[in-house]
């Protein structure tokens, strides 16, 4: 077993929870290089039954030709891609599983919550993305960092959990990432939508890069901090992976951002943990919308109080998971529509 790759044992399993030690060493692993992957935490049946649905909903996109407007922005053959929000495709197992959540609840703390539910699928034939990071540094200095309790460089407020359906490998497009990267502070120096191409010294200090290799049914615990691409996938199969992204309770942005709020704002969130500064800069219900039939998949006992932060939506409304992939945890409620990549298909 590798310094980042840990199992399961029975007795983690039938404790809800990784064992102590076992923890701390993935959080070495998250901390020192960006990663941790735990395998076997998701079902083989659930992984196939998932697996099943992304490979239609990737035929139903490509109903039409050309690109699709994230395909545009990263890298043809990249979709944005995020499981199906009614029951039968949302389980206990993904969205309140103890283990996981034990995981979650050691690497950022007591109060995390649950921001973004969604997938990225790696069809056949496509491209390289930009190197890139997901999350800038929530502070942007050792003095501020310092002040508020934080070593330098400060660790994440963030938990990218990217859970493998098949088993993701370099011959089915595995990510390729650069260990040690999220620790580069000279990223708080550059300008907003900056890439690391830009500044190919740096890039050279972290190589060379990996792949994130993940089993299926495994989870990748990542610093969405850490520099990363999705590359070809040289096979004849879309590789899709379900993305669960945690923040810390400090984190009072939808999207995990640390933001200043005013003192009635923040009374409020106190009060009523939904409460997130919105995109639009506004306090507002941030909680994940699925449709009423998912409810019981979020109420598995909560052992390690992480906050699932999901609201439930009732005929005729429903959730299409295919649109709006980065508004409101990556989904939008239609009324009286097909769920359909194009809600107005013939």
């Amino acid at each position: 077993m590798s310094e980042s790759y840990f199992e399961i044992t029975d007795q983690e399993w039938r404790s809800g929870s990784l064992a102590e030690d076992k923890l701390d060493q993935v959080q070495e692993s998250f901390n020192s290089i960006g990663f941790a992957v735990v395998a076997g935490l998701v079902p083989p049946a659930i992984c196939e039954q998932l697996m099943t649905a992304f490979l239609e909903d990737v035929e139903l996109i490509r109903e039409k030709a050309g690109l699709t407007p994230h395909e545009k922005h990263t890298a043809e053959g990249h979709l944005q891609l995020g499981p199906r929000r009614s029951g039968p495709y949302v389980r206990s197992e993904m969205v309140a599983n103890p283990v996981l959540e034990s995981v979650v609840a050691k690497l950022l703390g007591s109060g995390a919550w649950l921001g973004f539910y969604n997938g990225n699928v790696n069809c056949p034939g496509s491209g390289y993305q930009p190197l890139h990071f997901d999350r800038p540094y929530a502070w942007k200095t050792e003095q501020a960092a310092k002040a508020a309790g934080q070593p330098w460089p400060p660790n994440s407020t963030t938990v990218s959990c990217s859970l493998a359906l098949s088993e993701i490998t370099e011959a089915a497009g595995a990510t390729e990432i650069y260990p040690g990267s999220q620790r580069e502070t000279d990223v708080t120096t550059w300008g907003k939508g900056e890439q690391p191409v830009h500044h190919p010294e740096v890039v050279a200090k972290w190589h060379p890069p990996a792949s994130m290799t993940i089993p299926a049914g495994g989870i990748c615990f990542r610093d969405p901090r850490m520099w990363h691409r999705g590359v070809r996938n040289p096979s004849d199969t879309p590789r899709p992976m379900v993305a669960l992204t945690y923040h810390s309770a400090m984190a009072k942005h939808q999207r995990g951002t640390l933001v200043n709020l005013t003192q009635i704002d923040a009374d409020a969130c106190e009060q009523d943990p939904s409460l997130k500064m919105l995109d639009s800069g506004v306090l507002g219900d941030a909680r994940l919308i699925f449709d009423a039939d998912a409810r019981s998949a979020f109420e598995a006992p909560n052992l390690h109080g992480v906050y699932r932060n999901a609201r439930f939506i009732e005929a005729p409304r429903v959730v299409n998971h295919f649109l709006d992939a980065h508004l409101l945890g990556g989904a939008r409620m239609v009324e009286n529509q097909t769920v359909h990549p194009y809600p107005h298909h013939d």
